[in-house]
C-alpha cells in the first residue's frame, strides 16, 4: 500500500503539485499586485522619488557603502546598483564607466533564467516537473539516473556527482566552464554517476543547471538559433529585457548555469517579474503557482536556503550560508559569483539589483549594505 502511494505521488502532475502549495500557502509571503496606475516597464522604467516612509538618508548612506570597495585601477567593485519600489525607480547609481546600458555578466543569475525556462514549458504543457529528465546517457536499462525528475534538479538533489567543489582550478565547475567539459557542457555534466540517493542531499551544483539548459534546448529544438529565438520570444522580449544575450558552447547548449549579459534595468525586470508572481502586464509568463514553488526550499536535511534555482533568506544548514543576513526572512534572491544580486523581497514590493565586482573578503559588507537598503524601505503593512 505505501509502494502504491509513494508512485501515484510521484507520478503527481503539476497542477497536483502547485494545489499542494497552494495548501500550505499560509507558509509564504503573499506577492504583491502592480500598484494602480503604475505601467510595466516593458518600454521604460518608470521612475519616481521615495516615496513617504523611505527613510532616504539610510538609503544614501547604504548607497555609498556599497560603492565603498574598489578593486583594480581604483574602479567600485560594484558597478550597478537599482532599486525599484512599487514597480518604479527610486534609486539608481552606476561606478564611472558604467550606466543604465552596460551589460554586466550574470554568473549563477543565469541558473534562474533556465528555470523560468522551464517554467514556461511547464506552464505551455511540454514539461512536467515530476517527469523524468530525459537525458539519452540515462536511459538504459536499470540505470538509476533513468528516474531522476525535474523537481530533483531544480532543487539540487539529483545525487549526481557534478557538484561545484568549491574554489580552486581542479573542481568539477572549473573543468564544466573553462576545461575539457566547456566544449560540451550538456554531456559532460551528465556523464556522472550518483553519489547519494536522489532527493535525499542537496549539493550546488552548476553542472546540473546545465543538464536542464540542454533538456530545453532539446525541447524547443532548432539548435542554437530555436533555443535563443524562443529566450527572446517567450522570455526577453515579453519582458522588455533587450540587452540580454545568452551564451552558447561550440554544441549550441545555452550555458544556462553561469553566462547571461545584461544590463542592471533589465535584471530588474526579471526580479519584478517574479514579485508579481509570474505576470507581466496581465499576460501570464509563469505558470500559475510557480512562484510559489520555486520559493519553497528543497526538502533535504542538509538544505535550508535552496529553492528552485534561486536562493531564500531563511535559516542555512550544513554547507549553506544566509544570502542576506540581516534582510527579511521573506526575501528570494538571485545570485551569481562576484555578488551579482536580485534581491526580490515581497513584504516590502522590492526589488534591489547589485552587480560588479567583488573581493571574497567584502562578501560580508556588501551583503550588509544592501540588506541596510532593503532596511530603509518600510514594510507593506507599515505603508497602509
Amino acid at each position: 500500500m505505501q509502494i502504491r502511494r509513494l508512485r501515484r505521488l510521484a507520478g503527481a502532475s503539476l497542477a497536483g503539485l502547485l494545489l499542494a502549495i497552494a495548501a500550505r500557502a499560509a507558509e509564504l509571503v503573499p506577492l504583491p499586485p502592480q500598484p494602480a496606475g503604475v505601467a510595466y516597464p516593458t518600454e521604460g522604467w518608470p521612475e519616481a522619488p521615495p516615496g513617504a516612509g523611505v527613510d532616504t538618508q539610510r538609503l544614501s548612506a547604504a548607497f555609498d557603502s556599497v560603492f565603498a570597495a574598489r578593486g583594480r585601477g581604483g574602479v567600485p567593485d560594484t558597478r550597478a546598483l537599482v532599486a525599484v519600489h512599487h514597480g518604479a525607480i527610486v534609486a539608481e547609481r552606476y561606478a564611472p564607466g558604467f550606466g543604465p546600458q552596460s551589460r554586466l555578466q550574470s554568473w549563477s543569475m543565469a541558473k534562474s533564467i533556465t528555470q523560468a525556462l522551464i517554467g514556461i514549458l511547464v506552464r505551455e504543457g511540454r514539461l512536467d516537473v515530476n517527469a523524468s529528465v530525459p537525458v539519452p546517457a540515462w536511459r538504459a536499462p536499470g540505470d538509476p539516473r533513468g528516474a531522476l525528475t525535474f523537481d530533483q534538479l531544480l532543487h539540487m538533489s539529483s545525487g549526481l556527482a557534478n557538484a561545484d567543489g568549491g574554489l580552486g582550478t581542479d573542481t568539477f565547475v572549473a573543468r564544466l566552464l573553462f576545461g575539457e567539459g566547456s566544449r560540451d557542457v550538456f554531456a559532460y555534466a551528465s556523464d556522472v554517476p550518483l553519489v547519494h540517493p536522489p532527493g535525499t542531499f542537496w549539493d550546488y551544483s552548476t553542472a546540473t543547471s546545465m543538464i536542464l539548459a540542454g533538456v530545453v534546448g532539446r525541447t524547443v529544438g532548432g539548435g542554437r538559433d530555436g533555443m535563443l529565438a524562443f529566450m527572446r520570444r517567450k522570455l526577453f522580449d515579453p519582458l522588455g529585457m533587450r540587452s540580454a544575450v545568452p551564451e552558447f558552447d561550440a554544441a549550441g547548449t545555452f550555458l544556462g548555469g553561469a553566462f547571461v549579459w545584461a544590463n542592471a534595468r533589465d535584471w530588474a525586470r526579471f526580479g519584478l517579474l517574479y514579485l508579481r508572481d509570474g505576470v507581466w502586464d496581465g499576460v501570464r509568463v509563469l505558470p500559475g503557482g510557480w512562484v510559489d514553488y520555486v520559493r519553497k526550499p528543497a526538502p533535504t536535511t542538509n538544505n535550508g536556503v535552496y529553492g528552485a534555482q534561486l536562493w531564500l533568506n531563511l535559516e542555512p544548514k550544513g554547507q549553506q550560508f544566509k544570502p542576506l543576513p540581516g534582510g527579511p526572512a521573506s526575501a528570494i534572491s538571485v545570485n551569481g559569483n562576484d555578488g551579482q544580486m536580485v534581491v526580490i523581497v515581497p513584504t516590502h514590493d522590492l526589488v534591489v539589483v547589485r552587480l560588479g565586482a567583488m573581493q571574497a573578503s567584502t562578501w560580508p559588507s556588501v551583503t550588509g549594505d544592501v540588506a541596510a537598503m532593503v532596511a530603509a524601505f518600510p514594510p507593506l503593512a507599515a505603508q497602509e
